[in-house]
């Protein structure tokens, strides 16, 4: 339930079958983006600090976090959303409409995110042999 609710907002982005909607987003990292981004490849300063978002499926397993790996766990990339983003230009409007800036989610909500995420993880793909880099 929390996945799919407006306080978590999680499902605006990763609410497909693949847990992603393959468009680009500034998830509030840094208010002047070192990288830029979608914007090296289009040129647009509005694309500046966007990143694909990434696919759900087996997030446990893919740690570090974010398109810098800036965070080790999922517990550091839920505080990011509660606690830590800033106000970026291009701050995806989704994430910018709570005031003060942060997911409303409590220690509770967090944990219970975590171990959802962690059940999205497919021990039998990451197991076979025909799946694994050559």
């Amino acid at each position: 339930r929390l996945f799919f609710s407006e306080e978590a907002e999680c499902f605006h982005c990763h609410g497909s079958i693949l847990f992603t909607d393959n468009r680009y987003h500034d998830t509030g990292l840094d208010f002047s983006p070192p990288d830029p981004g979608r914007m090296a490849q289009t040129g647009n300063e509005s694309d500046r600090g966007k990143f694909r978002t990434p696919t759900l499926r087996n997030v446990a397993e893919t740690a570090p976090y974010m398109h810098d790996g800036r965070f080790a766990t999922l517990e550091e990339v839920l505080e990011h959303y509660v606690s830590g983003m800033v106000r970026s230009p291009n701050l995806d409007p989704l994430l910018g409409v709570h005031q003060p800036l942060g997911l409303p989610l409590s220690a509770q909500d967090q944990a219970d995110l975590v171990a959802f995420l962690k059940t999205l993880t497919d021990d039998e793909f990451l197991q076979n042999p025909d799946f694994r880099a050559p």
